[in-house]
């Protein structure tokens, strides 16, 4: 679960990601997006194999599923900054 929040344009996208764990069905999901979103575009995603819920510095390994949404920084070039020699 992924939101998506722009400070300003042209400054690119914030991600906010979540790991659901103990949903029963995509109403309480679609609850929780609702309860939580405060106007964020999001991402909905489910995980190709089970995986139990680990501390946050641990990455999920499970390949994941778009339900919803998309990421509003694909396709997009980001600018960084510029150099220029002296």
């Amino acid at each position: 679960m992924n939101f998506w929040e722009q400070a300003s344009p042209p400054r690119g996208w914030m991600l906010d990601a979540f790991v659901l764990s103990d949903v029963e069905d995509l109403t309480q999901v679609h609850q929780w997006i609702e309860e939580n979103a405060r106007g964020r575009r999001f991402e909905l995603f489910v995980e190709m194999q089970h995986e139990p819920v680990k501390p946050f510095a641990s990455p999920r390994e499970s390949g994941l599923i778009r339900l919803l949404g998309s990421n509003p920084n694909a396709g997009e070039p980001v600018y960084i900054s510029a150099f220029a020699p002296s």
